[in-house]
């Protein structure tokens, strides 16, 4: 039987019916106190037992000394016993009936030591005799909300369609701290570490099919089974946008990768022509990959490649069309049609505004960056749109909070209202001013809310979709 022919019993680590954490402890600072308060916190359902032979509890729960004295039946086992400990837990495993085992436990192959590589490959063997599924080891393992399980317990409590795997586990929580800040709610997210039995391929063919998810980001080093993650991935790339950030691409990031799980990391242009053909989306960098999840999760991929852009002032409006058209997009000039509704409600404006719109000219003309957004919007001419809020001008008059305010309400509601994504650009809160720090914060923190796609520049903007358009142009030319 191949690994994909069990894929199906992935759902039962997703959704176990009770979970037991051997190697519990009642230090509040140890991972065998974390992960007991994280899947407490977010909620799990089920029985949580804590396996610790020198305490009767652990977090308010009854603890027990071995896993084979558990009363009841357990799908999922957290493994923080040191590594030489792991063999009798397999046994143990096994004699419960146990499905799978995460191995948070690590000190394996990943640290060059030959005999810890032969106790990890031992380890294998006997779990696959015992039917027993292994993730990890080295890894920090799941966060799935609907499921109640996590593996920190300061994380999120937001349930969405966004998943992502990570052979990194501080990584993983990086891209949901960031991410869920951006809007981004994750459904399922993996630490898979070692990858020693359940491997990326393998989870990216379950998540291609997993009705939950919408959108896969995926943080790769190197992989166990490169046949098994090409399949894995052009299965999942063929339903839904897969995002890959591979890194080790560089020699010195290869040695490191190396002893950090055990990866493989690859030429960079192999990997690329890889993702390429699979039909995924590759990004170089975190910031990358965080940008095209969230322009695949809130706006989705343009229809085509005519761009509106409006907001900033007369240098903004310039960088926003070099961006625009390096990026592949057509900065097409207002259009005959708005220019004369442009005539109609400013015509000192008529034949002076244009594409992108310098918000500097409209200043006493009735008729603002958000007005000129909607005639643009408004009709065939445009497949997408990028706002600038520019709000640096706001700082400088009077009232300009309520000014910020009043204007991004309205931007969020005409990119709410959109049929064609229309993606806001609000800078970074790069000033000493702290009041103007806290209010760019509270305006994106309500873009977020209401669903907006924001990013910090102009050009991650339209980097970001970019990248969507051509994968959508690939994907369509490929049916």
């Amino acid at each position: 039987m191949s690994r994909f022919d069990r894929t199906p019993d992935l759902d039962l680590l997703f959704r176990p019916r009770a979970v037991a954490v051997a190697g519990a402890s009642t230090n509040v600072d140890s991972p065998g106190h974390d992960y007991l308060e994280a899947i407490k916190r977010q909620g799990f359902a089920g029985p949580i037992y804590p396996i610790n032979p020198k305490a009767d509890e652990v977090a308010g729960l009854k603890a027990y000394p071995a896993l084979r004295e558990v009363p009841g039946q357990v799908d999922l086992v957290i493994s923080c016993v040191p590594a030489p400990a792991v063999p009798d837990l397999v046994e143990q495993c096994g004699e419960k009936g146990v499905r799978f085992l995460h191995l948070f436990t690590g000190r394996f192959s990943e640290t060059g030591d030959a005999e810890a590589a032969r106790l990890e490959q031992q380890i294998a063997r006997r779990a696959a005799e015992l039917g027993v599924r292994i993730l990890g080891p080295n890894g920090m393992g799941l966060y799935h909300p609907a499921g109640g399980l996590s593996f920190r317990p300061d994380l999120p409590a937001d349930r969405g369609g966004a998943a992502f795997l990570s052979q990194s586990g501080n990584n993983a929580v990086e891209v949901v701290t960031r991410g869920n800040a951006r809007g981004l709610a994750f459904g399922k997210v993996v630490n898979y570490g070692n990858g020693l039995d359940i491997t990326p391929g393998e989870l990216l063919r379950y998540l291609a099919d997993d009705p939950e998810t919408a959108v896969i980001g995926a943080y790769v080093e190197g992989v166990p089974d490169g046949r098994g993650f090409f399949e894995g991935l052009r299965a999942a790339a063929a339903r839904k946008p897969v995002i890959i950030h591979k890194a080790g691409r560089t020699r010195a990031g290869a040695r490191s990768a190396a002893s950090h799980t055990a990866a493989l990391a690859g030429q960079a242009e192999l990997w690329s022509t890889v993702l390429r053909q699979a039909g995924a989306i590759e990004a170089r960098n975190q910031e990358q990959l965080l940008d095209l999840m969230v322009g695949a999760a809130l706006l989705g991929a343009p229809a085509g490649r005519r761009i509106a852009i409006v907001g900033g002032g007369g240098g903004r409006s310039v960088q926003s069309a070099d961006a625009a058209e390096e990026n592949g997009f057509e900065v097409v000039p207002l259009p005959g049609a708005v220019r004369e509704r442009v005539r109609e409600r400013a015509p000192m404006l008529a034949d002076w505004v244009g594409n992108p719109v310098d918000q500097s000219i409209l200043a006493g003309s009735g008729l603002s960056s958000n007005g000129l957004l909607e005639l643009m919007l408004d009709g065939d001419h445009y497949d997408l749109a990028i706002a600038n809020v520019g709000e640096d001008w706001f700082f400088g008059r009077p009232d300009a909070a309520e000014r910020l305010k009043h204007a991004c309400g309205r931007l969020a509601a005409i990119a709410a209202g959109s049929a064609k994504p229309v993606a806001v650009v609000l800078g970074p809160t790069e000033t000493r001013n702290r009041e103007h720090r806290a209010l760019v914060d509270e305006v994106r923190d309500d873009f977020v809310a209401k669903g907006i796609a924001v990013f910090p520049s102009v050009e991650r903007a339209a980097f970001a979709l970019g990248r969507l358009a051509a994968w959508k142009e690939q994907r369509d030319a490929g049916r």
